[in-house]
């Protein structure tokens, strides 16, 4: 019985890994898109907005770089049994309801700033 719980939490952070990059590539390219609308805009205003969504996406890039490492690190630990993995004290990886929360906030952050991104795209 603890085996296919272990394997089944494998595979969800396996498909959260899968969501993570998936994540990073739709960072990059509504990175892609916001060079292309700076390219027009040079009020202030614009300027501004477009400095803030580059900070954002810098921002949410490296918080999917530290998930996918941690989720790596998660699954490794699970397949090893328990035996330590690589753990940082400020990032818990050895609690799958800790990467479980950690992914759901990462969501939330990543759909909030979509909506954001989309709406300054539809009024620019």
């Amino acid at each position: 019985m603890e085996v296919s719980a272990q394997t089944s939490d494998i595979e969800q952070i396996s498909n959260w890994r899968d969501e993570v990059i998936a994540t990073r590539e739709s960072i990059r390219s509504m990175r892609s898109q916001l060079e292309q609308l700076a390219r027009h805009k040079t009020d202030d205003e614009s300027l501004a907005q477009i400095e803030h969504f580059q900070n954002q996406f810098i921002c949410q890039e490296e918080k999917a770089d530290e998930l996918r490492h941690d989720l790596k690190q998660s699954s490794k630990k699970i397949s090893n049994n328990g035996q330590p993995a690589i753990l940082h004290d400020d990032r818990p990886v050895d609690d799958y309801d800790v990467m479980y929360d950690r992914m759901n906030t990462f969501r939330k952050l990543y759909n909030e700033l979509q909506d954001e991104f989309e709406k300054f795209r539809s009024f620019s």
